[in-house]
């Protein structure tokens, strides 16, 4: 059985009649980054739960590949933040906490109105399509009902304020807590009934940057964010298995 028509090219996802998780094999050329891709999407996808051990020997034989192209893998994925290997022991998908998603939190509201002035003058020509192609690939992903799709691009459209910044330290920032950030939003999203609510949310934050009005656009981040942080304890519970807080 087939549980997400959102897997990557020449892979399929369901559960074996002894109740795990089958990834499917990959019908395609396999490299490190081809399965890099089947495991990340079932990680953004919530098909593997954060915590979860990643068992070689199960993922190899599942996929149909040798151990060096997914021990390769693993890596790419540890670097990225979103698997956590302890010596030892083996590899796991990667946890979110509710006070790690407060401090990211914390810190984009004041430092994405800054990014976002500093990219403001290059918020037009070759930038403006960046940008409205990271929108662009939102509404396909909400019209597909794709949630990794509507993440990536959820993720981008920030991504690329931040790289319009040209700013280092702001776009280094902005990278140390990516990975983690992603890991909240495949729960986040979750929590909308409709994933066209991500897109008109983004919609509706771009025509405040486009104002130019600096303190509307620090009100705009502050909602923009703040919504966010408001559903960090369901969507935390949901990803490390605690109790969500009426706090």
């Amino acid at each position: 059985m087939t549980l997400s028509p959102n897997r990557p090219p020449g892979s399929t996802v369901g559960r074996r009649e002894d109740g795990d998780i089958s990834l499917g094999r990959i019908h395609q050329r396999t490299t490190p980054g081809t399965v890099a891709g089947v495991l990340r999407t079932a990680i953004l996808d919530g098909t593997l739960a954060p915590g979860s051990q990643l068992r070689e020997a199960h993922i190899a034989a599942d996929l149909g590949v040798s151990r060096a192209p997914l021990r390769e893998a693993l890596s790419i994925l540890a670097d990225e933040g979103l698997v956590v290997k302890i010596a030892y022991k083996g590899a796991f998908v990667a946890e979110v906490s509710a006070k790690g998603m407060a401090e990211i939190a914390s810190l984009r509201k004041r430092l994405e109105p800054y990014a976002i002035e500093l990219a403001l003058p290059r918020l037009s020509g070759a930038g403006r399509t960046r940008i409205v192609r990271t929108l662009q690939d939102m509404a396909r992903g909400a019209d597909d009902g794709d949630l990794t799709r509507t993440i990536d691009a959820h993720m981008s459209f920030h991504r690329v304020i931040y790289e319009l910044s040209e700013h280092g330290l702001l776009l280094d920032l902005w990278r140390s807590w990516e990975s983690q950030l992603q890991l909240f939003l495949s729960a986040d999203h979750q929590s909308f009934p409709d994933l066209h609510d991500v897109v008109a949310e983004h919609e509706r934050l771009l025509t405040i940057i486009d104002t130019g009005d600096l303190e509307a656009i620090t009100r705009e981040i502050d909602r923009h964010v703040h919504g966010s942080t408001d559903a960090a304890p369901a969507a935390t519970a949901a990803v490390d298995g605690s109790q969500p807080s009426n706090a």
